[in-house]
């Protein structure tokens, strides 16, 4: 009798981890549709992950080395409160943290097993397949969505920066795909829609993502590829052609590249940082500016939730930049943030997070593609941008590490089982 009540209860904590499972692939999916989703949707994965979390789940979320540096970066955000003026900012702006990013990535990697990651990134890349055909639409003032009728971008409901870090991911991740397809007719479909994906990039003029895309690319061919003719013509050439076309037949994108150009040369003949470009640079040696203030410190930053307050100053007194105080809202640039939030701690534990991410050794080649190349777009893509700090970016890096970790661990169980 007892092993028929333990073997229903197995079973429905298996039909529980599917449900749980299906909800995180709808978080994924909800990404490039915007932050609200996934906060509803995280709130049922949380009351199903309470009923089938277990003593063995916790132990090895307590000896993960990426959750434990994760939890201390976190912290150590606390420990700079004492110069905080803002508090009640800095515990807000702390508390995203742990509600888009820790506590989700716990309740998603021990719920997610080996075989339900395919179907996440699937959804995910489903989701992407519909928000490129909205901006294509939107594009050639065929469809607007609430969100793009007040922007100059065609994106359907995301920043267009944020929007072009997500495209950069999904085009590559679909050319890896693409190469490894065995059957002509998918593989050709997948080869179309890397043409139109990497177009859209184009077109939705977020330079952050065009540098993700270039720089992934060239750090994948000579690090995970063998560089050959072959690899080089598919992996960087083709890629490029579609891009320089894509690039030239928008005049609007075009004149935004041709921009970016005049402001390097600019600050380097004049030092004029009156760019958009040159505004980036310039929160370089504004932060500089902040820390050497004598109630700031070069080891425990400026205080948390007081970044905008003092580059304001930082500003006024340097005149390096031409820009009204209601404009002033960051640093672009997730790096300097934690630098300056949580001090020379937070920024190294911020490092060593990505550090121990890369390092992960996975044997399954897809899934180890894949952990790169998240990587490689998320740790580029905050250092001219705060992507670490925005909603929506939030939900995509925990989704991302989850699996990474998820995966981790099914290769960690079957090891065991080997033994």
């Amino acid at each position: 009798m007892y092993k028929i009540n333990s073997i229903d209860i197995n079973k429905y904590r298996n039909n529980i981890r599917l449900l749980a499972v299906f909800l995180i692939a709808c978080v994924a999916f909800s990404i490039p549709f915007g932050y609200e989703y996934s906060k509803k949707i995280n709130v049922l994965i949380f009351v199903l992950w309470l009923f089938i979390v277990r003593i063995e789940d916790i132990k090895y979320i307590l000896k993960n080395k990426v959750l434990i540096v994760l939890f201390l970066f976190i912290v150590s955000h606390y420990t700079t409160l004492f110069l905080s003026e803002d508090i009640s900012s800095a515990l807000y702006e702390i508390r995203h943290f742990w509600r888009y990013i820790f506590i989700p990535i716990i309740m998603y990697m021990t719920i997610i097993k080996k075989g339900d990651i395919k179907y996440i990134i699937s959804a995910f890349i489903i989701s992407m397949f519909i928000n490129e055909i909205i901006s294509y639409l939107i594009y050639f003032d065929l469809y607007q969505t609430e969100f793009s009728k007040t922007r100059q971008f065609p994106v359907g409901f995301i920043n267009h920066i944020q929007y072009s870090v997500l495209v950069a991911f999904s085009s590559i991740l679909i050319l890896y795909q693409a190469k490894g397809m065995k059957n002509g007719i998918v593989k050709y479909i997948y080869v179309v829609f890397f043409i139109t994906m990497t177009t859209n990039l184009v077109i939705s003029s977020g330079r952050t993502g065009y540098v993700i895309f270039f720089v992934s690319l060239i750090i994948l061919l000579f690090v995970y590829y063998k560089f050959t003719w072959k690899n080089f013509l598919q992996i960087l050439l083709f890629p490029t052609i579609v891009f320089f076309i894509g690039y030239k037949l928008n005049a609007g994108v075009e004149a935004r590249i041709k921009a970016s150009l005049t402001a390097i040369d600019k600050i380097g003949a004049e030092s004029n940082y009156n760019t958009s470009l040159g505004t980036r640079i310039a929160y370089y040696p504004l932060t500089y500016d902040m820390l050497s203030q004598k109630e700031n410190s070069f080891i425990f930053g400026v205080g948390m939730g007081d970044i905008q307050k003092e580059l304001i100053k930082s500003i006024k007194r340097t005149d390096y930049i031409k820009i009204g105080p209601l404009n002033i809202q960051h640093v672009h640039s997730s790096y300097l943030t934690a630098y300056l939030n949580a001090g020379i701690l937070g920024l190294i534990l911020l490092i060593l997070l990505f550090y121990y991410l890369f390092s992960m050794k996975f044997e399954n080649k897809e899934y180890k593609f894949i952990k790169y190349l998240f990587l490689l777009n998320f740790s580029i893509g905050i250092i001219p941008d705060i992507l670490l700090t925005q909603k929506i970016m939030m939900v995509y890096f925990s989704i991302f590490v989850a699996l990474i970790l998820a995966q981790q661990k099914a290769e960690y169980e079957d090891k065991l089982k080997k033994k």
